[in-house]
């Protein structure tokens, strides 16, 4: 999931652009925020991985404050197109103007997809035996924290991971088809079998059955739209 924050000193246009986000399967609004000072005191501004950023704000210019936001992808998103250069000379990843509209909407997602898939992890190292494996993120059904280790498993396979050691730093360099689903559990979405809805679980297709956590009930079921 790509994590996002909107920082907008009107409600109106953060609830519209929170609308809009909330329409993508695979992003994730973690706040909404009436400046950048507020943003910066938040506890979510260590998950954010986009912002979607006003220009003109009375506490603080949007193109100023990036420079306080550097470790963040940004979208610039206001009614004044004359700030379009200046938004690229401060290497935004998209500038959009209000009203905005459904089609280049969806360009600035696309573009921001792209942009995380060419900075995340394309294998991932695993230890089998005396080995040193390097799998596919294709090849893996889901990923199980158990004793203190990432355990990762394939259709027909169990490997310990290398390097990382908590699910929390992992999922920030999966592709968008992993979602966190219980606080042992990140599962590769293109391998869930089924719902079992009285057991609040899902079951991947090599029969596994893996609970979905109270807190990431919703996260699951946006993603499968249910």
């Amino acid at each position: 999931m790509i994590k996002v924050a909107i920082i907008d000193d009107e409600y109106y246009a953060r609830e519209t652009l929170k609308d809009l986000i909330e329409e993508m399967s695979t992003f994730e609004i973690i706040g909404c925020y009436e400046s950048v000072e507020d943003f910066l005191k938040s506890k979510s501004k260590k998950d954010t991985d986009v912002i979607f950023l006003d220009i003109e704000m009375p506490k603080m210019n949007g193109i100023k404050a990036s420079k306080y936001l550097e470790k963040y992808k940004i979208v610039f998103v206001t009614a004044y197109s004359e700030y379009a250069v200046e938004a690229f000379e401060v290497k935004a990843l998209d500038y959009l103007t209000k009203p905005i509209s459904e089609i280049r909407f969806i360009e600035t997602i696309n573009r921001i997809e792209e942009a995380f898939k060419n900075t995340k992890l394309n294998k991932i190292a695993v230890e089998s035996d005396d080995e040193i494996i390097f799998l596919d993120f294709k090849d893996v059904y889901y990923f199980e924290y158990f004793e203190k280790k990432i355990l990762v498993n394939t259709k027909s396979n169990e490997y310990i991971l290398k390097h990382f050691k908590n699910l929390n730093k992992l999922g920030k360099e999966l592709p968008p088809n992993f979602l966190r689903i219980h606080k042992s559990y990140i599962i590769n979405l293109n391998y869930i079998d089924k719902l079992i809805k009285d057991l609040n679980s899902l079951q991947m297709k090599n029969d596994k059955i893996i609970p979905i956590g109270k807190t990431h009930m919703k996260d699951v079921k946006n993603m499968l739209n249910i």
